[in-house]
């Protein structure tokens, strides 16, 4: 019989801060597909608008309107931009979770590796004795 692997815990746990790690990239990449579909949606809107002004009242409000929308869009640009930075990051941190796990997962595989030889020489020891004192015969 083998022994444990007595990282078996941390190794555990790196898989559970991957699992994490990925689930906020996951998170972050929803984000930003949302964002862009809402920033999309806000440019059409705005393509679709009339430029047609009635009045000086009418034109004036047209250019607020247009000055508005220009810093909303500017502000949504900014915010996709960080939402970018935070889906870099995530990935990074994502890397990084799996890099360490996958450091563990070597080490647990050399370990059972290491068992299943182990296991095997004791069997080939026990048929080796069996087959030994076969041949000799009670004495």
């Amino acid at each position: 019989m083998t022994k444990t692997f007595r990282l078996a815990a941390l190794l555990r746990f790196r898989k559970l801060q991957e699992d994490q790690a990925a689930a906020g990239l996951a998170r972050a990449n929803a984000n930003r597909r949302t964002h862009a579909s809402r920033t999309a949606a806000a440019w059409g809107e705005l393509a679709q608008t009339t430029a047609e002004a009635g009045s000086a009242t009418a034109l004036t409000a047209a250019a607020a309107s247009r000055a508005a929308s220009r810093s909303i869009l500017l502000e949504l640009q900014g915010l996709g931009t960080a939402m970018a930075a935070e889906a870099e990051t995530a990935e990074a941190e994502l890397v990084a979770a799996k890099t360490a796990a996958s450091t563990l997962e070597k080490l647990a595989e050399r370990h059972r590796q290491a068992g299943s030889r182990a296991d095997l020489a004791a069997e080939q020891h026990f048929l080796d004795e069996l087959a030994t004192a076969r041949r000799t015969g009670p004495q």
